[in-house]
């Protein structure tokens, strides 16, 4: 790939997509203002309450959103071991009947979570990467939008990087095939560069997957010391480190 230099983080933006991986409406709750500043129709129903001016089917979707949205906290804050389903509905300010009619159990929860936003993040990233016609532009918008949705979402980082590994080996098994995604992303990215003449080296299935890797072992270091907003000045080294190994 051509190696050409990406601005430095300070001058770097997050893309549009990368803004907003998991709710689409309103954002995280910890970025929402204070319930004194919000319209009634943006207030949460409350406990055994909900909008009649709404379909059942858009009721149990916002119950979902605001369910997930509200567990994302929760596990980021207490860990795997103490989070508890009160915890959950409280912060979500709904019933535990609402709850268990969503899931099945705690780890349940988690799971969807884990399915969901492990699904907008790889849209966020894919988009950005098929928005780009150059393969230097693929790799760094890719490597952008990737690191700039831990930046935003700190919280849903520390749950998809952390807390998940300590909630059993089916979500290790989810999270190899959420990271197979991004290598295949990665893959394609490079035999494109080569194809068109700007990497001097093929992809081959080793090499990309020590470099997703390592771009995981990237993420989990901001989370586990708390600085996941400092997680877009890795871009650099990384666009380095694939462009290195394939030119």
């Amino acid at each position: 790939m051509v190696e050409e230099k990406a601005p430095p983080p300070s001058q770097r933006s997050v893309p549009a997509s990368a803004r907003a991986p998991f709710s689409q409406r309103s954002g995280p709750l910890s970025q929402r203002a204070p319930s004194s500043q919000l319209t009634e129709s943006e207030r949460a129903p409350g406990r055994g309450k909900y909008d009649r001016t709404r379909s059942p089917d858009e009721r149990q979707k916002d119950q979902l959103r605001r369910l997930l949205d509200a567990a994302g906290h929760v596990f980021a804050e207490m860990g795997w071991a103490d989070a508890t389903v009160e915890a959950i509905v409280n912060r979500a300010g709904m019933s535990r009947r609402t709850f268990y009619e969503h899931f099945d159990d705690l780890k349940h929860c988690l799971l969807i979570l884990h399915q969901k936003v492990s699904k907008v993040s790889f849209r966020a990233v894919e988009a950005q990467v098929n928005a780009q016609t150059v393969p230097a532009d693929m790799l760094k918008m890719g490597i952008t939008a990737f690191l700039g949705g831990i930046a935003m979402f700190p919280h849903m980082a520390r749950v998809m990087f952390r807390v998940v590994r300590a909630a059993g080996p089916e979500f290790e098994t989810i999270h190899e095939q959420m990271m197979a995604r991004f290598a295949k992303l990665v893959f394609d990215g490079v035999q494109k560069g080569y194809d068109s003449g700007k990497a001097k080296r093929p992809p081959d299935e080793l090499r990309v997957f020590a470099l997703v890797s390592g771009m995981e072992a990237v993420a989990m270091r901001y989370v586990q010391r708390g600085e996941e907003g400092k997680a877009l000045e890795a871009a650099d080294v990384l666009i380095d480190m694939v462009q290195k190994t394939f030119s």
